[in-house]
């Protein structure tokens, strides 16, 4: 397969600022960032979704990302779906919503199910991914979660939030062997290479969420190949 041209590589990357520590200048430089590159959304973190709506005003093209039960998807299932009808309602495009990990490896999988069938229909018709945290989990409760995304309805099974650790390749082909085209796939946390990027993209990710150091070396990845043609 050739190479990802600049645009086609722009519509796979979610920008992000979502660390504890992200700060409104940051949120400011993934803003500009998109808006030079055509980026097709922003996460920041939800204190900055205001000023991220008000930013983006007049660039109807780049979508805004709102977090629900960030980052450890813990919390009680009244306090996600007030998360998710506050992002929304903030001006959200798309939502992310972190699965309750210690319910699914509880074997609590009906609540689970139930919870992300919920904060779908309160979203709708919002794209809804599902944060089900790779790094923490084996291959079989790996394999339970993606069945359970699909069931529930959502749009997208996302691989991470970034904070618990990298996605690797094994992670990647075995949610695609469990899925298949039926949703899409979102992989967050540790792309930090255009390589990756590719390899991955061609595994059948859809979607990447990376945070601006590691897009802006991938830019300047893409920049040198190009170059040297």
């Amino acid at each position: 397969m050739k190479n990802l041209n600049l645009n086609e590589l722009s519509k796979l990357i979610d920008i992000s600022a979502v660390r504890a520590d992200s700060t409104y200048d940051e949120v400011r430089r993934i803003v500009e960032c998109a808006k030079v590159h055509q980026f097709i959304c922003v996460f920041p973190m939800p204190g900055f979704i205001h000023e991220t709506v008000s930013m983006l005003k007049d660039h109807p093209d780049i979508r805004i990302g709102g977090v629900v039960g960030f980052p450890s998807g813990a919390e009680n299932e009244a306090t996600k779906l007030y998360e998710a009808r506050e992002r929304k309602e903030a001006g959200c495009h798309e939502i992310d919503m972190v699965m309750n990990i210690g319910y699914l490896k509880s074997g609590r999988q009906e609540e689970v199910l139930q919870e992300i069938h919920r904060i779908k229909e309160t979203v709708h018709p919002l794209p809804l991914k599902v944060i089900i945290e790779v790094s923490l989990l084996s291959d079989e409760e790996i394999r339970n979660a993606c069945q359970l995304v699909v069931a529930a309805g959502a749009d997208y099974v996302k691989t991470g939030t970034g904070w618990a650790g990298p996605t690797t390749m094994h992670h990647v082909r075995l949610i695609k062997s469990t899925i298949g085209d039926q949703i899409k796939l979102k992989v967050a946390g540790g792309i930090r290479d255009l390589a990756t990027l590719e390899e991955m993209y061609l595994a059948g990710v859809s979607r990447f969420g990376i945070g601006y150091k590691s897009v802006i070396n991938i830019l300047e990845e893409y920049k040198k190949r190009t170059q040297h043609g």
